[in-house]
């Protein structure tokens, strides 16, 4: 085979590996092995990119109610960053019909800064690393974590990764916050937690044929009020 014919072989390669190197949470530690592609544009593999492993625990991630935790990524196609969210369902296997529950939002900058993207490495490092907790109003049990993203340049897209989660701890008295202009005053019991979380602002979700699209790339996704929540990080 001649050289003349290698090189664009070479070079087609080159460009389906990149295209495919996006970047997969790396802790918490998710389900399975996600690939690193976005959810398909029609949805159909929302939530948390269904497929025959999706929901198979490499390792349970214990989160005491208010100890900082980290979500750290593996990866270097970052696509000007964007916004990001971590998000909480009850249910341990997600299907569409699961109501998923906001406790971060990351407005900008996730999951790097970085003008483009970091490389083309999809072991790669160099994303940022955010700290967040389970908040006190969430009940201890088993949960389904999230991490979306919504990248700045580039196709419109919604990536998504999910972990199993058990959120323990919580005998602690929990916090007076605000809500919606509502003012909630919550004590111990897992009653008053359930209604605490249920008054978490629904999960963003957009690009996968619900009718709802973020703007053109290279605009940084303003997260709606309504979805945005109380605990907020600016990039």
């Amino acid at each position: 085979m001649h050289s003349s014919t290698l090189r664009p072989l070479a070079l087609v390669a080159v460009i389906i590996t990149t295209a495919s190197a996006h970047i997969t949470m790396e802790n918490p530690v998710p389900y399975g092995s996600p690939d690193s592609n976005p959810l398909l544009p029609d949805g159909s593999d929302f939530p948390c990119k269904q497929s025959e492993d999706v929901y198979k625990v490499v390792k349970q991630n214990i989160m005491p109610i208010g100890q900082p935790q980290t979500l750290s990524f593996i990866g270097q196609a970052t696509h000007g960053g964007g916004s990001c969210q971590i998000s909480l369902t009850t249910d341990k296997e997600p299907t569409k019909d699961s109501v998923w529950k906001v406790i971060e939002s990351i407005e900008g900058g996730c999951p790097s800064n970085h003008p483009g993207n970091l490389g083309d490495d999809p072991a790669g490092r160099g994303t940022e690393k955010y700290n967040f907790s389970i908040p006190s109003m969430i009940p201890p049990g088993d949960y389904t974590l999230a991490w979306t993203w919504f990248n700045k340049i580039g196709n419109r897209e919604m990536y998504m990764n999910c972990a199993p989660v058990t959120v323990t701890g919580g005998t602690q008295r929990l916090k007076r916050f605000t809500h919606h202009g509502r003012r909630h005053v919550h004590g111990a019991p897992a009653s008053k937690r359930a209604e605490a979380m249920a008054s978490l602002p629904d999960m963003f979700v957009a690009n996968i044929g619900t009718g709802c699209a973020t703007a053109e790339s290279g605009t940084t996704l303003a997260i709606p009020k309504s979805n945005i929540g109380t605990y907020v990080k600016h990039g």
